[in-house]
């Protein structure tokens, strides 16, 4: 089962989590995508570039506004925001859960009702991004559990739109007396915020599990630099980790346990079984199929069965419910076996492709091009599709490493 540790001992902000997310593999096209889908490209840009932090290598994440006015944003203004984006819904979901978490620390920090919270710098477009690329980089990866270590308090003053404020601040403070998250005491001799808002707000939203796991097979590592020079260690690190030792080292299938989600409509139009369709497939479904059934009085009628992991079916139920005609659906837990594998990405003449590879029994290894990817080519090209694929295959026949495997 693939999971991620996320170190946050010395620290822990959105910028940090979105480099190292990036560091340990997520494709900067999943960043630079979130600007497109908010309608920022023009007026923003980052760059992710490789630094050090005394002596430790990590990625610094910095970003770059282009005529562009920051605004105070009340809860709504966000939610409306993100909900008019061509975001997928997981991450309209995630990042809207991580602006309710800290409206709410914001209004009992203030005595406010939720509706009357303005953020400044908690709604500029800086934090607005941060959360978005860490909701997609996790969106990206689906681990099974994420775990956290307990965030540092920190110590010292800080100086914010309400003026001088003690470290912890009174959000961060309020986030983790709600969501039970231990802060721990730091011996540092650094005075200032080390656990920002939005970094404690993305932990309380995303965490299955506090602590290192008990065995851990780490896979990759992804190193996140703080933007502070702070006269030691700035950084954050996530695990890639399997918590399955055998499925690792033996090769072997995997045994899980998985969630079906099913239902059965007569009263819906075919384009809008399809919007359903992808609405559960953005939502965190694993795979969705449809097939005609018999209803009563003779109906005909469709069924459409998602499966899911079971930290996503809670989604999947709002999808069902929010966008079919549905008025009940079946849930069922149901085990499979599961060969290892990984989709990797591999430089070709054509440009980068993303390959499926899957690890069967006898040792063989399997392996197909994406098809997006194909498409994308023979458009490009003018070259046939199967002509395109061949080529591909030959020139990927030495792509066989057996380290890194996943699923």
């Amino acid at each position: 089962m693939k999971s991620i540790f996320i170190d946050c001992t010395l620290g822990i902000s959105g910028d940090m989590l979105a480099s190292a997310f990036l560091d340990l593999g997520v494709p900067q096209s999943i960043f630079f995508d979130n600007l497109v889908s908010l309608n920022i490209e023009k007026n923003y840009n980052f760059k992710f570039n490789v630094g050090d932090s005394e002596g430790i290598k990590g990625i610094v994440f910095t970003k770059t506004e282009i005529q562009f006015k920051e605004l105070s944003r009340s809860l709504n203004d966000i939610k409306k925001l993100l909900l008019d984006s061509s975001l997928n819904d997981y991450v309209k979901k995630k990042s809207i859960r991580v602006f309710e978490i800290l409206a709410e620390a914001e209004a009992n920090v203030h005595g406010n009702e939720i509706s009357d919270v303005h953020f400044h710098e908690l709604g500029s477009m800086d934090s607005i991004l941060d959360i978005v690329n860490v909701c997609s980089a996790i969106d990206f990866l689906k681990p099974y559990n994420i775990y956290f270590s307990n965030p540092p308090s920190g110590k010292g003053i800080v100086y914010t739109s309400h003026g001088p404020l003690p470290v912890p601040v009174p959000t961060v403070l309020e986030i983790a007396r709600q969501k039970k998250i231990p802060l721990s005491a730091l011996d540092d001799k650094y005075f200032g915020e080390i656990t920002t808002p939005t970094g404690i707000a993305l932990l309380a939203t995303f965490i299955d599990k506090f602590g290192q796991p008990d065995k851990i097979n780490i896979k990759k590592i992804g190193i996140g630099l703080g933007s502070k020079n702070i006269s030691r260690p700035n950084f954050l690190r996530v695990l890639l980790i399997d918590e399955d030792d055998n499925y690792i080292e033996n090769k072997k299938p995997s045994y899980e346990t998985i969630i079906s989600q099913e239902a059965w409509i007569d009263d819906s139009t075919p384009e809008d079984v399809a919007v359903l369709i992808e609405r559960l497939r953005s939502a965190g479904a694993i795979d969705v199929i449809c097939y005609s059934v018999d209803m009563k009085k003779n109906r005909k009628g469709i069924c459409i069965q998602a499966i899911v992991y079971p930290k996503h079916k809670n989604l999947l139920r709002e999808a069902w419910f929010n966008y079919s005609t549905t008025i009940g659906i079946r849930e069922n837990k149901i085990s499979r076996w599961v060969l290892p594998r990984r989709t990797v990405s591999h430089k070709t003449k054509f440009g980068t492709v993303n390959v499926k590879q899957v690890m069967r029994p006898n040792d063989q290894i399997s392996i197909k091009i994406e098809h997006k990817d194909l498409t994308e080519i023979t458009l490009n090209t003018g070259i046939p599709i199967e002509e395109i694929r061949q080529k591909l295959i030959v020139e990927l026949s030495e792509f066989y490493e057996l380290d890194d495997w996943s699923f």
